[in-house]
């Protein structure tokens, strides 16, 4: 029997068992798939189909849940809010993915530009939570007037659910504010937030600290993020421009050495636009956009 329909069969126990777990327990996709295939898998591999168990792999599975400590960082009230208080528009999406925990509950709330439900960001896709909706439709009022529409992450609590400090009863709503010239914010969804204070005492003190410092972590890494495709757009931007310069002297007075020196340009800012492009540094729309400015290049001849 092919590995596949082990692996579906563990998986099925596996998401059966993540599902009854609470918050601060419960895997993402991807993390129960890198365990199925990487520790899971391998148990069974001489195990014919027919004689797998589910006590067994439940068994191993939950073995594996031992593990993993919980996740105190999925702990809403031990977040620092001040790191979600300012979220350009544009920077929505790497926000929710990369520096909130992916294991608590958002909701974005834009007004009349859309509101997602409440999710959970375990399993967050951009396309797929309405988020990329909502960002498309700020876009064009945003590029008129770059820099006036910002998210803003509150604290709020979930319909019936306790304000008593248990985690999975609140969630991040990233409300959407815009600021005109003279600084004056506006709200496009409720601004009123829940008050949790945690308990203070050492204990909760060293758990703060210690979630304050993974999400320093996540934007600094963000940060270094940021700069590289800051520098990849810079470094394309100005190769782009070489190109233009060199297409318009080999046109205008076309010899072996201008064509020569025009292509190879052409073909420097091609490799650098594909490879920009692989490691994640410019998006699908930047690199169909770059592509087009280059290869016009060739046309004008």
């Amino acid at each position: 029997m092919p590995k596949q329909s082990k692996y579906n069969r563990i998986l099925k126990q596996f998401t059966k068992i993540n599902n009854q777990l609470p918050e601060d327990k419960k895997l993402s996709y991807k993390d129960r798939r890198i365990i199925i295939k990487d520790i899971l898998l391998p148990k069974y591999e001489d195990v014919p189909h027919y004689k797998l168990r589910v006590k067994d792999i439940k068994k191993k599975i939950i073995r594996e849940y031992n593990k993993i400590p919980p996740k105190e960082i999925c702990d809403i009230n031990y977040l620092d809010f001040s790191d979600f208080a300012y979220v350009s528009w544009h920077s929505l999406d790497e926000t929710i993915s990369e520096l909130v925990p992916d294991c608590v509950f958002v909701k974005v709330s834009a007004g009349e530009y859309g509101e997602t439900k409440i999710f959970n960001t375990r399993n967050y896709e951009y396309g797929r939570r309405g988020v990329r909706d909502i960002v498309e439709a700020i876009r064009p009022d945003a590029n008129n007037e770059s820099g006036r529409f910002v998210f803003t992450g509150l604290k709020k609590l979930r319909l019936r659910k306790r304000n008593d400090g248990t985690p999975e009863n609140y969630y991040l709503d990233f409300v959407l504010y815009t600021v005109d010239s003279k600084g004056v914010e506006t709200p496009y969804g409720d601004t009123d937030e829940v008050v949790y204070e945690v308990p203070k005492n050492r204990i909760n003190r060293s758990k703060k600290t210690r979630v304050n410092k993974v999400i320093e972590q996540r934007i600094k890494q963000l940060k270094a993020k940021k700069d590289s495709r800051r520098r990849a757009k810079k470094t394309l931007e100005k190769n782009i421009k070489e190109l233009n310069l060199l297409a318009k002297k080999a046109n205008k007075r076309p010899t072996k050495t201008t064509e020569y020196t025009k292509y190879k340009q052409f073909n420097k800012t091609s490799d650098l636009i594909e490879k920009y492009k692989k490691l994640g540094k410019i998006t699908e729309k930047q690199y169909d956009k770059d592509i087009q400015r280059i290869l016009k290049n060739l046309s004008d001849e």
